[in-house]
């Protein structure tokens, strides 16, 4: 995988299907096969016979109420994580019940809470990290207190704990190793911190207050991607879930790429790579990404699910981004494609992958739950009748 994203000639083309949504559910509804209990992602790929998917953590494994302390805020910790997050200096108050999360802060400016959800019909869908209910900024009155949170949030750095991700996945993967989901500080409140519906409003009409927020947050930001740097790992996750409707264009623009850009520079400087997770509608995003200067763009979801091809997707990001996914949910779906219409898919799919180079299979943007994993074997052939790949490897040469 390393290799790929190096564009450097390797045997065959990598499959890492995510799988913790598929695991999850199935487990949580009693209907995992004998073979897969009790395995962690690791043991589940060596079982499958595929990469395993280790992007930020195994999330098969609950995380513990103390690590939801904070999802109002769009922020979740992990064991896995190279870092952890603590409120320091300012009174709070967390209740749950196993399925509602409610977090109180008490700042100069006032209370600010929020409450977030994750319910046994939620873990039986595969869904691991709660939605949340409540969001932090109701109005235009609590983004001094919000701001006044994320003032007093310490970022204390966790390498141990990458390490030991990392060792477990040892050869079977690539440890990527977390950052935060929102890859800038707009894009948290946009993302988490405030309905969609009233962040639009917010952001036409009181930008400047908007902005002044930002300003705030930006440290935290800062802390959070230097504690990431401190853990011994190849691949550095910052940024995810972009769709032209939501990161519309212009907003992707000015709000993300500037962030991406200065990330990518700084893991470049450190002789790391970076991804970013692109799950979405991307069509108008694409002219975008070349200049984030990212290094692989993860969970590309591709026609039939969205509107380009993958062929279109690859050929938009350049010749030097990995695409990391490429094969839609849907077509592991029988109801969704029956048996002859994916394999025409695979086929045509295959056919329109030139030489292959940096590219990882994947599936966009989980293994759903009533996937039919028979599909997996059909999607190994294709790699393997695909062969070697390296640069100046043409369809001919194969032939």
């Amino acid at each position: 995988m390393l290799a790929t994203i190096c564009g450097e000639p390797i045997d065959r083309i990598p499959w890492a299907p995510r799988m913790d949504l598929w695991y999850v559910a199935n487990r949580e509804n009693g209907e995992l096969p004998e073979r897969f209990t009790g395995l962690n992602m690791v043991e589940l790929a060596k079982e499958l016979d595929v990469a395993c998917h280790a992007v930020r953590a195994d999330f098969t494994n609950l995380r513990s109420p103390d690590h939801l302390l904070l999802r109002g805020f769009g922020l979740d910790l992990h064991n896995d994580y190279p870092f952890t997050i603590k409120v320091a200096g300012l009174p709070i108050e967390f209740h749950h019940d196993g399925e509602n999360f409610v977090t109180t802060i008490k700042t100069p400016a006032g209370e600010i809470t929020t409450h977030t959800y994750l319910t046994a019909e939620m873990l039986r869908n595969g869904i691991s990290l709660p939605f949340i209910k409540s969001y932090p900024i109701e109005d235009k009155n609590d983004l001094e207190a919000v701001a006044q949170v994320f003032e007093h949030l310490e970022v204390i750095p966790t390498p141990d704990a990458y390490a030991e991700f990392q060792k477990r996945i040892g050869d079977q993967g690539v440890a990527v190793a977390a950052g935060l989901y929102a890859a800038s500080p707009m894009h948290l409140i946009l993302h988490d911190l405030m309905n969609i519906e009233q962040f639009f409003n917010f952001y036409y009409e009181d930008l400047e207050a908007l902005y002044k927020l930002t300003d705030r947050m930006e440290p935290f930001f800062e802390a959070v991607f230097d504690a990431v740097m401190l853990c011994d790992a190849e691949v550095i996750y910052w940024g995810s879930n972009y769709d032209q409707n939501i990161t519309w264009p212009p907003f992707f623009r000015d709000e993300i790429v500037p962030w991406l850009k200065k990330v990518s520079k700084r893991v470049h400087a450190a002789g790391k790579l970076l991804l970013t997770h692109t799950d979405g509608e991307n069509k108008a995003l694409l002219p975008l990404y070349p200049s984030c200067e990212f290094d692989i763009a993860e969970s590309v979801c591709p026609h039939p699910m969205t509107a380009c091809t993958l062929k279109e997707i690859r050929e938009s990001l350049g010749s030097e981004t990995t695409v990391w996914g490429g094969i839609p949910s849907i077509s592991l779906l029988d109801n969704s494609m029956v048996e002859d219409e994916f394999e025409k898919y695979l086929d045509e799919m295959f056919s329109e992958l030139g030489t292959g180079e940096r590219l990882i299979l994947g599936i966009s943007d989980n293994v759903p739950p009533e996937a039919n994993l028979s599909r997996f074997e059909k999607i190994k052939q294709k790699i393997e009748s695909f062969g070697q790949v390296g640069w100046g490897k043409t369809k001919s040469d194969k032939l």
